[in-house]
């Protein structure tokens, strides 16, 4: 789709510099997200094991899979064969299933032998991988440098003791990561001189078109197969940029031939202006999809005033919430276990709970278990006044701070104080002196986490203790009983809640 777009542009009259292929290196390369951004970014925020992050993560994954394709295809454009095509393939199939099997059978017995020193480790891994990249170059294999070292990359990732490679080899990475960005931008002509600012202008183009097609391509499509509104934005801002494999592909086009300097220089720009883009909107992608939010719902309220009635289907209808006074902020990992113990233990209790939360796909299944379920921004005080009309006795928010984006268990209970005055507030709070702040601010209860697996293991030991001092003669079945009583106790609600978080 991007590539068509660029021709587009260059049946239009905007070329997008010389050779043969300018438009297909763009669309083809632009198509391709930075790996080594978005992880850093996902990283440092903590946010690779949600919803948003897994599915961000996957489609880079499967974007690198594309990116070996098109490197094998890249040096056969011009003058080549099927045969020639093929034998690429072929040897790249011969590749990967030579390091594959090289990772799973005969390094793990090495780094036995080696695994006193890390150091000895990370040494054997690394000449490894320089080990493939010189089969590579062989006459008779003829596959680029950039190719194998990729390939020999994803299976580093294989073998066992790739978190720590990871962690020694951090600095190396960030280091030669800082000398491509350096080498990326000494190619860069200024802009004032010769056809430098017709460059950046068509690079600001290039821009639009690839931050206009991720909504096509990711967003829709998340949303079409089901990943629901707030993951599928989420993922696209994350993915909102080119990555470095655009710049290595135009470089090897006009080391073929393919392409001119100036196609390579749009492609530098390109991946600048969006990495710079990317590097805030990443920070921020969360309060962004609440913006949004808040817009559409501003927008709904305007037309619902002007209609003068009300969407029954609608989440945001004009039923009368006196019954659901137990309202719960947010949804997560907390409040689905809450929920699978009212429905084992206190169904009538489920009649009173009302959930309000910014994900939807979490709205239709509570609503499929007949839970009051609406869909709303938890730090917008207008929202949660529309959402639940009349008052609430308790209102619980059970999301940490480490998982909540752009706001704190504070800011929501000062806002559950301003919008239900008379209610009891439940928050969470991840160490003591939170908990102090939070109870200083008005919280009537603060939960913390901690506090509750040091109780949980109190009833454990003390349950253990007891059966190995009063009943000797069965000490081993006796204690073995204690812990797989709450063992199955615990898989049993985790496989519950699980099906509430990740459908």
């Amino acid at each position: 789709l991007m590539t068509l777009l660029f021709y587009a542009l260059e049946a239009a009259g905007l070329t997008m510099g010389g050779g043969r292929f300018p438009a297909l290196y763009l669309g083809v390369s632009c198509a391709v997200s930075s790996t080594m951004i978005v992880l850093k970014m996902l990283c440092q925020q903590m946010d690779m094991d949600t919803r948003p992050g897994r599915m961000t993560v996957s489609l880079l994954a499967f974007q690198d899979l594309w990116a070996i394709v098109l490197l094998t295809i890249q040096p056969h454009l011009i003058g080549s064969s099927v045969l020639d095509v093929a034998h690429s393939f072929g040897w790249l199939a011969v590749l990967i299933f030579a390091a594959l099997a090289y990772a799973k059978y005969v390094m793990p017995p090495m780094f036995v032998k080696a695994s006193q020193s890390v150091e000895l480790m990370l040494v054997v891994a690394l000449a490894w991988c320089f080990f493939l990249c010189c089969f590579g170059l062989l006459p008779f294999v003829k596959l680029s440098l950039q190719l194998t070292s990729l390939v020999a990359g994803a299976a580093l990732a294989t073998f066992p003791y790739s978190s720590e490679f990871n962690a020694k080899i951090q600095y190396i990475r960030d280091f030669f990561a800082t000398l491509f960005i350096v080498g990326v931008g000494m190619r860069i002509p200024a802009p004032w001189e010769g056809v430098g600012y017709e460059l950046l202008l068509k690079a600001f183009v290039a821009s639009a078109v690839v931050l206009a097609i991720r909504w096509v391509s990711i967003g829709l499509l998340g949303y079409l197969i089901g990943s629901g509104k707030r993951t599928a934005i989420v993922a696209t801002i994350n993915l909102s940029q080119t990555g470095e494999f655009s710049v290595v592909l135009c470089v090897l086009g006009v080391a073929s031939g393919h392409i001119s300097e100036e196609t390579l220089t749009i492609a530098i720009w390109t991946f600048i202006i969006l990495a710079l883009i990317s590097t805030v909107t990443i920070r921020y992608n969360y309060a962004i999809y609440g913006v949004m939010h808040r817009i559409k719902f501003h927008v709904r309220a305007r037309a619902h005033e002007i209609a003068k009635k009300t969407d029954a289907k609608t989440e945001d209808d004009d039923e009368d919430h006196q019954d659901r006074d137990i309202i719960l902020m947010g949804f997560h990992k907390i409040a689905a276990m809450l929920v699978q113990h009212l429905e084992l233990h206190s169904r009538t209790m489920l009649e009173k709970l009302h959930v309000i939360t910014f994900d939807e796909d979490v709205c239709a299944v509570l609503r499929k278990r007949n839970i009051k379920a609406s869909f709303g921004d938890i730090a917008v005080e207008s929202e949660m006044r529309a959402v639940h009309k009349g008052e609430a006795r308790l209102v619980i928010a059970s999301i940490p701070d480490a998982i909540l984006r752009g706001k704190s268990n504070l800011d929501l209970l000062q806002l559950a104080k301003r919008v239900w005055p008379n209610a009891h507030v439940i928050v969470t709070a991840d160490t003591p002196h939170a908990a102090n702040k939070l109870y200083e601010a008005g919280a009537d209860y603060v939960l913390r986490v901690s506090k509750l697996c040091a109780g949980r293991l109190n009833e454990l030991i003390s349950e253990h203790c007891t059966h190995t001092f009063h009943h000797d003669g069965e000490l081993a079945s006796r204690a073995e009983n204690v812990f797989e009583k709450h063992k199955n106790k615990d898989k049993f609600n985790d496989r519950v809640a699980h099906s509430l978080l990740f459908r």
